[in-house]
């Protein structure tokens, strides 16, 4: 507030001295004449209190106190701005908010994103639909709007290898990171060497409720290898307990007709796909590899000119 200029501290002095007693309630503040401090009285002009002008390394530390990060980040660039517009109290005020809270949703965006150990980054907006025509570009904008999530539903993305799965289910992860959600990616065979070093140690049900406290789980490459007794049930048993509560992105390169091979038993598989269908979005992708199509793809030569 040094950067004020003098004249409106003559009239914000002049504005509180002209205020009257207006009930028993009624408070005015007024800034001391050597503008070294700033004081409180009741309307009677009972005084109140004394606050000493905070300097600049005070107000630091007390925006470090109070842990507001990027408002202490921020504080050159608003003062500069507040020198220039001369915007009034309660939008400094308001700028330095909004700095903080867009800040802290940017850290908090970043650590939910390390968290879902996701491969890679990849969006939509890179998924190529020209070449993977089998799927809905409106179809993946509307799951794109999350609501399969508020609605505790499952998404199936089906298909060969090659052709998107994995890249489809990180973008929706992605989308619902920057929503908010908690998010947690991870492979079939990583789950289940996950879950057999808790079986030794006995902590399977600890290792499985970490995993259930995000709201979007990711199993990717379901299909790829073949259960026994025990990883059979460990794979129920997640399913079983994410049911409607909790939602499940899963790609396989299997059909539903042969995930029966993936289970000890076919009873086990029939109540997996009845718990995981029963809420789902299903997608079927088809076609070429796009990594293999990518190699066989000569590269283009520059027209002579």
């Amino acid at each position: 507030m040094d950067d004020l200029p003098r004249n409106r501290w003559t009239n914000w002095t002049g504005i509180c001295n002209k205020l009257r007693w207006i009930g028993a309630t009624a408070m005015a503040f007024f800034v001391c004449r050597n503008r070294d401090c700033y004081s409180a009285t009741w309307g009677g002009g009972r005084f109140l209190g004394l606050f000493r002008r905070p300097n600049r390394e005070a107000l630091e530390q007390g925006l470090r106190r109070l842990k507001l990060r990027h408002m202490r980040e921020h504080l050159d660039d608003i003062n500069e701005l507040a020198l220039q517009e001369e915007p009034s109290y309660m939008d400094f005020l308001g700028y330095l908010v909004v700095r903080e809270v867009e800040g802290r949703e940017r850290t908090q965006r970043e650590t939910r994103l390390k968290s879902a150990r996701l491969p890679f980054h990849r969006t939509l907006d890179d998924f190529d639909f020209g070449f993977q025509n089998s799927v809905s570009r409106q179809t993946l904008l509307d799951l794109a709007q999350l609501q399969f999530i508020e609605s505790k539903e499952n998404v199936i993305l089906l298909g060969p290898p090659g052709v998107g799965k994995t890249h489809l289910a990180v973008a929706l992860g992605i989308e619902a990171i920057s929503s908010g959600y908690r998010v947690q990616f991870i492979t079939a065979q990583d789950l289940a060497d996950q879950l057999y070093s808790a079986l030794a140690d006995g902590s399977v049900s600890q290792t499985m409720n970490k995993l259930l406290r995000n709201d979007l789980i990711i199993l990717d490459e379901l299909g790829y290898i073949q259960l026994d007794a025990t990883g059979s049930d460990h794979l129920f048993q997640l399913v079983a307990r994410a049911y409607e509560r909790r939602s499940l992105i899963v790609t396989s390169n299997l059909d539903f007709q042969d995930w029966g091979q993936l289970f000890d038993k076919p009873a086990t598989a029939a109540a997996f796909l009845d718990r995981l269908l029963h809420h789902a979005h299903v997608i079927s992708l088809k076609g070429d590899s796009y990594r293999i199509r990518h190699r066989l793809v000569p590269p283009v030569m520059a027209s002579a000119t």
